[in-house]
């Protein structure tokens, strides 16, 4: 598969199949993120494999839809992936060039490279994965024991997709285009 049918390819997976991931898989995958840009070469990410289905269910309950973090649904959906991939980011290596802007954007600039990396990667090793950003970061933190400089971005639950996922419909790239200035088409 090429990099452009990979991207165009990809779908948020929710349904998997039992069959295990290999390290060599995940190894391509963690590589492939590692190949995002990032502000000033600070590569602030950080990955954390769990296999372990306690460990995984305590991530899951972690896990809320919509933007009440406290009434939320866990996303149980996600413990039919065989492995999770936690995307952390390392604060203080980006902070300490960049300040608070590090805080408030790049970190999540950079992992969100990264994680778009590993996930067009995912589907061209014909698995699937879904991005779960909302989750309770202090209870996330203390599940993976992350020290205090490092906080969780993203969760990738990876496995193979059952078959059973619908792609959705993207909007019409042409309606977002503006030329010099916003609304001028």
């Amino acid at each position: 598969m090429n990099v452009k049918e990979a991207i165009t390819n990809r779908m948020s997976i929710r349904s998997f199949t039992k069959g295990e991931v290999s390290n060599e898989m995940i190894l391509e995958i963690l590589r492939a993120g590692n190949c995002a840009p990032t502000a000033g070469n600070i590569q602030p990410w950080e990955f954390i494999i769990v296999r372990e289905h306690l460990t995984k269910k305590e991530i899951v309950n972690t896990t809320f839809l919509g933007k009440d973090e406290q009434k939320g649904i866990p996303q149980k959906w996600m413990l039919l992936a065989p492995i999770f991939i936690v995307i952390c980011a390392d604060v203080d290596r980006s902070y300490n060039k960049y300040g608070e802007k590090s805080l408030k954007t790049l970190i999540y600039l950079d992992c969100s490279a990264c994680i778009e990396n590993m996930l067009i990667t995912i589907v061209d090793l014909n698995l699937g994965s879904c991005y779960v950003s909302g989750f309770r970061e202090k209870e996330l933190s203390q599940i993976l024991k992350l020290p205090a400089n490092v906080i969780p971005i993203g969760i990738l639950p990876v496995g193979y997709p059952n078959g059973m996922s619908i792609k959705r419909p993207k909007i019409d790239v042409e309606s977002k285009i503006h030329y010099e200035w916003y609304n001028k088409k």
